[in-house]
């Protein structure tokens, strides 16, 4: 897993481990799959100042986006540690991206679900770099 998580083609890795944790937040057969995912996602994280550049970061806000609509109010443990790994990530492309943040994050604007966490995120951390 560690060779894919480094030699594989980045943007689809977040793509499919969201989509992996969409699909198996809330499963009582795998119970330990989405902190499996999370894991990835972390060792990921660690790594964005190099993969940053490798990153199509349209999709990879998407499959955030995607992921954070799936939460609903009467969240699980998983759901915060998704929600958590989520907030980290973009955490780490506006420390890299700063403004230019919102080239992308447009994408989300368009998108068919509303944003209720994204835009938030990204303003305070902007606010907290200056």
């Amino acid at each position: 897993m560690l060779r894919m998580l480094e030699n594989c083609n980045h943007t689809y890795i977040f793509v499919v481990l969201f989509g992996l944790l969409t699909k198996y937040k809330d499963s009582e057969d795998q119970p330990k799959i989405p902190s499996l995912i999370i894991k990835c996602l972390l060792k990921l994280s660690k790594n964005m100042d190099k993969l940053i550049d490798k990153i199509d970061l349209k999709k990879f806000m998407v499959a955030i986006h995607e992921y954070l609509v799936t939460i609903t109010d009467k969240k699980t443990q998983n759901d915060d540690l998704g929600t958590r790994i989520a907030k980290t990530l973009i955490n780490e492309i506006v420390k890299l991206k700063r403004e230019h943040i919102w080239d992308y994050y447009h994408v989300i604007e368009k998108h068919q679900s509303p944003d209720h966490h994204l835009q938030k995120w990204i303003q305070i951390i902007l606010k907290s770099l200056q």
